[in-house]
């Protein structure tokens, strides 16, 4: 006297997992792909760099620290399509920013000390250039 037993439903299969890999099916061995490979180094090609937003580079930088009163703010020109008016700038990074708050943070970090470093350093002439590779200047 008690209830009814119901029949047992039958287990369910564990759902299936995702096999770890690449996602594709294996390639029969000796069968050469027709498909031309991707080259990986696409950042060296001629027309990449030619469309690069170059910075100043560091011995531009270097002559730019010499003077540092010509890149105060108020000193600069204002130019309404620079952020914050073209009034803050980081004349190692060569970085406009909108206000002196995000010009501080910016001074503050990793990138921005070791631009000065670099920049700090006397850069490398064409003489020095001309005396490793042994030539000499009488």
């Amino acid at each position: 006297a008690g209830a009814p037993c119901l029949p047992r439903r039958p287990a369910r299969p564990p759902p299936l997992v995702a096999e770890m890999g690449k996602g594709h099916k294996k390639k029969k061995s000796g069968n050469l792909s027709s498909a031309k490979k991707k080259s990986s180094n696409t950042k060296g090609r001629a027309s990449v760099i030619a469309r690069k937003r170059r910075s100043k580079d560091i011995d531009q930088i270097h002559d730019d620290l010499k003077e540092p009163e010509k890149f105060q703010p108020g000193a600069l020109e204002k130019d309404e399509d620079l952020p914050g008016m073209g009034q803050f700038y980081c004349i190692a990074c060569s970085r406009f920013f909108q206000t002196a708050e995000v010009k501080a943070a910016h001074e503050r970090s990793k990138l921005h000390k070791r631009r000065v470093q670099k920049a700090k350093d006397m850069p490398h002439t064409q003489r020095d250039a001309e005396a490793a590779a042994g030539m000499s200047h009488e």
